[in-house]
């Protein structure tokens, strides 16, 4: 049902219209998307590096408390002092590293939401990590591990940085800027157990594994490192690897590593520490400035290295961004374009269809009804003349058109030939309508010359009801040529009265004696309408007689009225069902071809003769309930019938009356017909 209700037009739309809305949707959504993730990443890349100071800040404040709190708990208590304002720069900042991480979250929280969150968990016990480092209770292993662990949150998010890279080039560099950090960091944790080793009076409270793994991880590291690096940054590293402080941090470190695997020799001819340990070839004020010097210089290039990073991201996310939005504009543009192209085509199919339709229609509603017309005119039609030249294309739309050009032709060839089919049966029945009539003609005159020399009442009486039943053969045969389309051939040059019209009608039933002619209004008719109207009133009058009971009587009336002269027959029969009645109403207001009335069930030839010879003269007749319970026919003559005069002219010559009173011979003044013409009944 919904389908029914759509249009050709709609139907064709949708078919273009619904992929094409699919692939603007899915482009324009796919395009929005990539758009705002490209959006996004330039601005996780612009708030990482934005980040990038707050987060040195807190790495060198955790490197330096770390060291100053595993010197302190490896024995050297003159840190105390330093101790406090390193712990009050790790405060601050951390509060400047959450609030620069805070863009960075607000951003996409997804990629470190779960490292922050245990990084938070982690700084929450710092405050109980120094009480306890402060009352001796802390482990320096337990010292070393918690602030490790504080930047261990940088390598996590560093990793997810990495892992999270928008292509192979950016992940190698953020995964060289995790290793540089990891070089650092490594490089820290070996200064700040170094520290905690020379402080220590015996062995370290941490085991010198720990410092050897993290010495040769850094030494190994960044030996490999430097080849990877640009070429500005590996200048820098390999200048700080060359310089006096990494030189003498080496130096340092060898010494500590050699000591610790040597016996104390308290009494040798060198400097010694106070357990009797050999002295090392730096002090501690020389070792720690060599320390900072290099570890300055190793955040400074994992810091250039994740700035670039970060740099290049930024311009990478830009440049996705850019290219996301044209690709968006360009699925835009190619779904407009199929709009357009889409809605032409189907305005193009649609005007041809319209077009096809309109001309089609003409076709229907006026061509072919007006060749119909044509031929009921008795006009000569061409059939090839007559079809149409429907070109539009060798499509399916011409294909359609031919297909209605086919089917026209058909029915204008089946029209022509039923046409000459009825054209011939006309011609039969004018000819045997014209054989009857001079067969009834020539028998008529035979009875009058017989009733004129017949004295016999009895013969006579016959002789008369041979009269009427030759008369009312010969109607049949009026019936046959009003049925071909011809006129009768009896026809009056003088007014007749109406009476006589009247009388004359009644006179050509079958049960004549049954009707009562009331008193009519002395009206005059033209001569031109006589013998159509004497036949149309036979056959109401002989119509009424047949359909009313033998006993009853048949009643025929009449009066002036404005529009001309009433003539009402009624009856006492059984009546007409009202819906019966509209439709032989309707049969005479406007009689149908005669074709059909043929084919009809209901068929009745006198009906239609009369609803043709009404519609000859625009006379109106209507059938009505009589007062009897039978049927009234009321019989309207226009006053363009009647004659000028109202003055009573006796019948023609010849007129007679029968034993009924009914006029039964009324001599024809002239005729269209050759042959010769009966009298009239």
């Amino acid at each position: 049902m919904f389908r029914a209700r759509l249009g050709v037009r709609t139907r064709i739309l949708a078919i273009a219209l619904v992929p094409s809305s699919t692939l603007l949707v899915v482009g324009v959504g796919a395009a929005a998307y990539l758009v705002a993730e490209g959006n996004k990443a330039q601005e996780w890349a612009s708030q990482n590096r934005q980040v990038i100071p707050s987060t040195r800040q807190f790495l060198e404040a955790v490197q330096e408390e770390r060291q100053l709190t595993l010197t302190a708990l490896g024995g050297d208590e003159s840190l105390a002092l330093t101790l406090g304002p390193a712990r009050q720069r790790l405060d601050i900042a951390f509060k400047g590293l959450m609030s620069g991480t805070n863009g960075v979250r607000e951003v996409d929280d997804s990629k470190i939401g779960s490292t922050a969150n245990n990084f938070i968990a982690v700084v929450a016990q710092l405050t109980q990590v120094r009480t306890a480092a402060d009352t001796g209770q802390l482990p320096a292993a337990d010292a070393y591990a918690f602030f490790n662990r504080l930047l261990d949150a940088i390598t996590s998010g560093s990793k997810v940085i990495a892992a999270t890279a928008p292509n192979a080039e950016l992940g190698l560099r953020f995964a060289t800027g995790l290793r540089l950090f990891l070089v650092d960091e490594a490089f820290s944790r070996s200064s700040a157990l170094a520290s905690m080793i020379i402080a220590s009076p015996g062995p370290p409270p941490i085991p010198m594994e720990e410092f050897w793994r993290q010495t040769g991880f850094y030494h190994t590291e960044v030996t490999t490192l430097a080849s990877s690096l640009g070429t500005e940054q590996h200048r820098s590293l390999q200048a700080l690897m060359a310089g006096p402080a990494w030189q003498r941090i080496t130096t340092m470190e060898n010494a500590l590593a050699h000591r610790n695997t040597a016996t104390p020799t308290p009494n040798a001819n060198h400097l010694v520490t106070q357990s009797g340990w050999p002295a090392l070839p730096l002090t501690t004020t020389e070792w720690q400035a060599a320390a900072t010097e290099v570890n300055r210089g190793l955040i400074a290039s994992w810091l250039a290295q994740n700035e670039e990073a970060q740099t290049l991201a930024e311009a990478e996310a830009a440049d996705a961004t850019t290219k996301s939005a044209w690709a968006g504009g360009g699925v835009i543009a190619v779904s407009l374009l199929a709009f357009a192209i889409a809605i032409l085509l189907a305005n193009r199919i649609i005007r041809r269809l319209e077009r096809l339709r309109g001309e089609t229609l003409a076709l229907a509603d006026e061509r072919l009804p007006d060749m119909m017309r044509r031929l009921n005119a008795g006009e000569i039609i061409d059939p090839d003349a007559e079809s149409p030249d429907l070109d539009y294309g060798h499509d399916e739309i011409g294909q359609v058109a031919n297909a209605f050009q086919h089917a026209h032709g058909a029915a204008v060839a089946g029209a022509v030939n039923e046409a000459r089919t009825r054209e011939g049966v006309k011609a039969v029945f004018l000819n045997i309508a014209h054989r009857s009539q001079v067969v009834v003609h020539r028998q008529l005159e035979i009875l009058d010359k017989a009733e004129e020399r017949q004295e016999d009442p009895a013969l006579l009486n016959t002789l008369f009801e041979l009269d009427h039943l030759a008369t009312r053969e010969r109607r049949n045969a009026e019936n046959l040529i009003i049925l071909a389309g011809g006129r009768p051939g009896r026809q009056w040059r003088n007014p007749v009265p109406l009476i006589d019209v009247v009388r004359s009608a009644v006179g050509e039933t079958l049960d004549y004696t049954r009707v009562r002619v009331a008193r009519l209004p002395e009206t005059q008719l033209l001569g031109a309408v006589v013998a159509d109207l004497i036949h149309l009133l036979a056959e109401l009058v002989d119509n009424a007689t047949s359909f009313s009971p033998p006993q009853s009587r048949v009643e025929v009336t009449g009066k002036v009225v404005g529009k001309g002269v009433v003539t009402e027959i009624s009856d006492q029969g059984m009546g007409v069902p009202s819906a019966k009645m509209a439709r032989i109403n309707e049969l005479l207001r406007q009689p149908p071809d005669f074709g059909l009335v043929a084919l009809s069930a209901d068929a009745r030839l006198g009906l239609f003769v009369v609803a043709r010879l009404a519609a000859r003269h625009h006379i109106s007749i209507r059938l009505a309930e009589s007062d009897y319970g039978g049927v009234r026919v009321i019989v309207l003559i226009p006053s363009a019938l009647l004659a000028q005069e109202n003055v009573h002219t006796p019948p023609p010559l010849g007129a007679a009356e029968n034993g009924s009173g009914a006029l039964t011979a009324l001599p024809p003044s002239h005729t269209v017909d050759p042959d010769p013409l009966p009298r009239a009944w």
